[in-house]
């Protein structure tokens, strides 16, 4: 194509800066569309039947902060100390726990969020600290309050607000939930239905929060090295953002160059008939 750019600007005097910008980013276009496998493929540097050893097996554990949102169930033989410690969930059936923590929406309303101080305000058992705290070291300080109140009891708690923003080149970004113990960045990805024809997968930012301020961390998900990175296991708040390919606009904008340099060429060939 630089060949041919050459050739027909040499021969015709085509001395236009438009006409040869068009043709430049034509032969980019053709260069750009021999792009390698490499460039495209996750964890394209793996072996067949290799052990990737030295991978870190689960994330650490995360630590409570302010505005986080819990869950907190506490649970006896009786049900009708139940209702009194859950009221949100009414007479801890199953169906009213579905209600009101089915959707986000009824989650917030119904958590219990994490206030300045680090405290939540549980019925009955009033104001527990867990800020820093992880969720089981937070379980453990309920359950020691609980047991003032009643016999027996039982008690969970889960984070409500585990969320990620998943932005950039992906085919349905937006704010995503999880609602297991750990999230992989491919995880994160999938989330979002995956990426686009224009991603860089080489270069994804994952943006995380801490109490000095937001840490950036750079993946190239075609290297298997990314697997050990920190930011392979995702926290909440984590936001996760997929850079498009240098030459998007160059991409989007092929069928006008494509249309063009056809018009221009059919114009050479009449004058040259002519």
């Amino acid at each position: 194509m630089h060949a041919f750019k050459k050739i027909r600007c040499k021969n015709y005097k085509i001395k236009s800066p438009t006409i040869k910008s068009i043709y430049e980013k034509t032969s980019a276009i053709v260069i750009i569309s021999c792009k390698t496998s490499k460039n495209l493929v996750y964890l394209n540097n793996t072996q067949d039947d290799e052990l990737l050893v030295d991978m870190p097996e689960s994330t650490d554990e995360y630590k409570i902060k302010v505005n986080d949102n819990l869950f907190v169930d506490i649970k006896s033989l009786s049900p009708e100390v139940n209702a009194i410690f859950n009221p949100a969930q009414g007479m801890g059936t199953q169906g009213g726990t579905q209600q009101n923590y089915g959707q986000v929406s009824g989650q917030y309303l119904n958590g219990f969020l994490v206030d300045l101080r680090g405290n939540i305000n549980l019925p009955i058992i009033g104001f527990v600290n867990v800020l820093d705290k992880t969720l089981e070291e937070a379980r453990i300080e309920i359950q020691s309050k609980a047991d003032e109140y009643i016999k027996e009891a039982t008690v969970k708690v889960k984070l409500l607000s585990f969320k990620i923003t998943v932005m950039g080149e992906v085919k349905n970004p937006g704010v995503y939930y999880n609602y297991t113990n750990s999230l992989t960045v491919l995880e994160g990805i999938s989330m979002a239905n995956g990426v686009t024809d224009y991603a860089r997968i080489k270069k994804v930012l994952v943006l995380r929060p801490t109490p000095k301020g937001s840490k950036t961390h750079r993946l190239d998900l075609t290297d298997k090295s990314f697997l050990n990175s920190k930011a392979f296991f995702l926290q909440p708040n984590d936001v996760v953002y997929v850079e498009p390919d240098k030459y998007k606009n160059v991409k989007l904008n092929s069928p006008m160059y494509s249309l063009f340099l056809s018009t221009i060429s059919t114009l050479i060939l009449v004058f040259n008939v002519l």
